[in-house]
């Protein structure tokens, strides 16, 4: 079997709805990152192309919020606050979603398997 017969569509929103996304993905794997923001905002990132991700709707209503080599570009919902995905300093190409705002992971528990991913040290 293809890798794209085996991906299907996931939606994703923030807290409040004003932000809606979908990707396409296998999701069996989440990253949990310990950089000094992510640690802090408790994201579970899933890394998937440019391609793979559509912003449904909300663009308006997203915030971005850059920091130390500003090749990271981390966007949150302007009204709940809610980080809903980014583009990695490791990948800025490529999109990290939040699993976190995706139902069938954080409301129905889907089993994914989580890594730790060094990002402190990353630069070193």
């Amino acid at each position: 079997m293809s890798v794209e017969a085996r991906l299907s569509w996931h939606p994703g929103q923030c807290h409040c709805g004003a932000v809606r996304f979908c990707f396409s993905s296998d999701l069996t794997k989440g990253v949990r990152c310990n950089c000094s923001y992510c640690v802090r905002k408790a994201a579970l990132h899933h890394r998937v192309t440019a391609e793979r991700f559509v912003l449904k709707s909300g663009a308006d209503e997203l915030s971005v919020y850059r920091f130390g080599t500003l090749r990271a570009n981390h966007y949150f919902c302007r009204h709940c606050g809610i980080h809903t995905h980014c583009n990695p300093r490791s990948a800025p190409e490529q999109v990290n979603v939040n699993l976190n705002c995706v139902g069938e992971v954080a409301t129905a528990g889907r089993a994914i398997e989580v890594s730790a991913y060094d990002g402190r040290s990353w630069l070193a």
